[in-house]
């Protein structure tokens, strides 16, 4: 399009182009500078145009990129006046200035907290007066002066200072969220806490209350995303407000010294009442193979391990019975019952005391459960969990006679007689866990900050069965009281009948 025919244009459109300018800008000087970039930009892209149709459309799309230009110097032009602002000692400022796209400031900037940024943003970087940032922030005047007074100071302070990111920032902690429901379990609740982000501030703020500028810091995150990530966990309430701006984690987290120091203060113990209970169990197997279930013929070693797990979920049924009050639920939220805890350790950390899964009912069929556990000690190959539908797909044939058992198999009779046979060793387990449940309060006392000990005596009693089989299995295989056989047969599994 030619020269002329396009200033014509320009000059038709002067008042549209200075009250698009006048609509993204705060004063009527800014506007008139942006006008004035969008009028010379059209003017030197007239060789490009083709079509005089097309004249409009383009010259909006000019606007526009000249627009984000200008935004850009606006807001470089803002951060120098801001960085000047800043009271310097000696060559503290001239080193800031002289840096590469000013990143320590911008790194500073990112750790203040929301009032102070936005107040920052809005007069610096937006070009709003102290009274324009007022209105829109809905603060005082007074206020909009001391939060950029404020400002200053930290950022001067920030600047002086050799800052380190934490280790978190590049090597976030194993943090697991774990939720104990009294009723149905909400998976989606779970996910809501069990991400990286969400679990390192939990973990952070465990031990030592931390602001949310210290957490920003610490995770390599800036303020800004931490605001929502922390008001959604005061929400739920695992995290508290304390004065001074400081949040503390308000749920008990298991982490590795604790469960190594209740490992090894509760296995003298553990070891000594695991043997004796399966001593005292082995003379009563021949009573127990008299009622002629399927897998009665196994050896004793076999039919102890399958006896196992059920002796110890027994055994604390009857703690549970005692321990109503500390078992007794909490609100989550909206009414949803049940009981929240941290994991803050890798399982292998705490190798074969650890616990793979278990279950007191595990669907096979709809006539038949199983109740397991796949201790760590155990091999893979002798675990139940990982190949159920093997199991599942193989009962009828045991059932039918036509495939040897691959564990004992019993009737609601059966399984009900042989608990009342082995009634002194399931009472011999309800005592183990008092003992359990006593060591665990009492180390998680001194690991779990002052905060949380209100917390102590409900979450162990109610984690007591989940943290503990792994210690239980250990106990068992080096007392001497039960062996790891050279198969690939589960171990640690009953199969019992539930309908009758």
């Amino acid at each position: 399009m030619e020269q002329e025919k396009v200033s014509q244009l320009v000059e038709e459109n002067m008042k549209t182009i200075f009250a698009y300018s006048l609509s993204r800008v705060s004063h009527r000087e800014d506007a008139e500078d942006l006008a004035g970039d969008i009028i010379l930009a059209i003017l030197q892209s007239a060789p490009k145009l083709r079509d005089d149709n097309a004249f409009f459309g383009y010259i909006w799309r000019i606007a526009a990129n000249t627009y984000k230009n200008y935004l850009r110097r606006k807001s470089r032009a803002r951060m120098d006046e801001l960085a000047e602002d800043i009271p310097s000692e000696e060559d503290l400022t001239r080193e800031v200035l002289l840096s590469e796209e000013h990143n320590t400031l911008r790194r500073e900037l990112a750790l203040l907290s929301k009032e102070y940024r936005e107040c920052t943003i809005a007069y610096y970087f937006d070009g709003l007066s102290c009274a324009e940032t007022a209105s829109r922030l809905h603060i005082s005047l007074e206020m909009v002066k001391y939060y950029l007074f404020k400002t200053r100071k930290i950022l001067k302070e920030g600047i002086a200072m050799e800052r380190e990111f934490g280790t978190k920032s590049y090597n976030p902690v194993k943090f697991a969220f774990k939720t104990i429901f009294d009723e149905k379990h909400n998976a989606e609740y779970c996910r809501l806490f069990n991400r990286k982000l969400p679990g390192n501030i939990l973990a952070s703020a465990y031990h030592t209350p931390m602001t949310i500028r210290e957490l920003a810091i610490e995770l390599g995150v800036a303020s800004v995303y931490l605001e929502d990530e922390i008001a959604l966990l005061e929400k739920y309430h695992l995290l508290a407000s304390l004065h001074g701006g400081r949040y503390q984690t308000n749920l008990i987290i298991f982490t590795e010294d604790y469960m190594k120091e209740f490992i090894s203060t509760a296995e003298k113990t553990c070891m000594a009442d695991v043997d004796a209970i399966l001593t005292g169990a082995k003379p009563k197997l021949p009573e127990i193979r008299r009622l002629g279930f399927p897998g009665s013929d196994s050896d004793d070693n076999r039919l102890l391990w399958a006896l196992l797990y059920e002796m110890m979920r027994t055994g604390h049924s009857l703690f549970a019975a005692e321990h109503k009050a500390e078992l007794s639920p909490e609100e989550l939220y909206y009414g949803a019952m049940g009981l929240n805890y941290g994991i803050c350790y890798d399982p292998a950390d705490i190798g074969e005391y650890k616990a793979c899964s278990f279950a007191g009912y595990s669907e096979l069929t709809k006539d038949y459960a199983s109740s397991f556990a796949d201790f760590g000690i155990l091999p893979q190959k002798n675990h139940s969990a990982p190949r159920h539908e093997e199991w599942r797909n193989n009962l009828p044939k045991v059932l039918a006679g036509t495939m040897d058992p691959f564990a004992p198999i019993v009737s609601q009779a059966q399984r009900n007689a042989i608990l009342e046979i082995l009634h002194s060793e399931i009472k011999a387990f309800h005592r183990l866990y008092e003992s359990l449940y006593r060591f665990a309060v009492q180390i998680m006392g001194v690991h779990a900050p002052a905060g949380a000990a209100p917390l102590v005596d409900k979450v162990i009693a109610k984690t007591l069965p989940f943290e503990t089989p792994g210690l239980i299995g250990v106990c068992a295989v080096r007392s001497g009281a039960l062996i790891i056989p050279d198969n690939d047969l589960p171990l640690a599994m009953l199969v019992y009948q539930t309908n009758v």
